[in-house]
């Protein structure tokens, strides 16, 4: 019994820091991914008020999925959540605005959420 016992600890020591290093490979590829990331803003022909915004995902080998919720904080105190990651925002007025969206990359069940943020300004 008394050898049974640090072969436990040992393999239970294993089990542990691979679970441990697998979290943070993890967390350290949706960290890169998110490089992949990006935010297109383009103010509409005919009214400059008007903003289309599109969240965009280059990752090409697709390693990680985008979850089709993006929340979407226009930087003039409105928020808005997207489903299909394209949204249209009309300002009240001139500006410079800071426009932060909101995403989660999923890869099996990890996942990772943090924001992308672009500048708008309104004449």
């Amino acid at each position: 019994m008394k050898k049974f016992i640090p072969v436990i600890l040992i393999v239970s020591f294993l089990f542990v820091e691979s679970g441990c290093k697998k979290a943070i490979d993890d967390a350290l590829d949706c960290s890169l991914e998110s490089i992949l990331l990006s935010v297109d803003a383009q103010i509409d022909s005919t009214n400059q008020k008007l903003v289309h915004f599109e969240f965009i995902n280059n990752d090409t080998e697709g390693k990680f999925t985008l979850d089709s919720e993006i929340k979407w904080d226009f930087g003039d105190g409105k928020t808005e959540t997207s489903t299909n990651h394209k949204i249209d925002h009309t300002y009240a007025g001139p500006g410079d605005y800071d426009v932060k969206a909101t995403y989660t990359l999923r890869k099996g069940k990890d996942s990772c959420t943090g924001p992308k943020e672009i500048p708008v300004s309104i004449h």
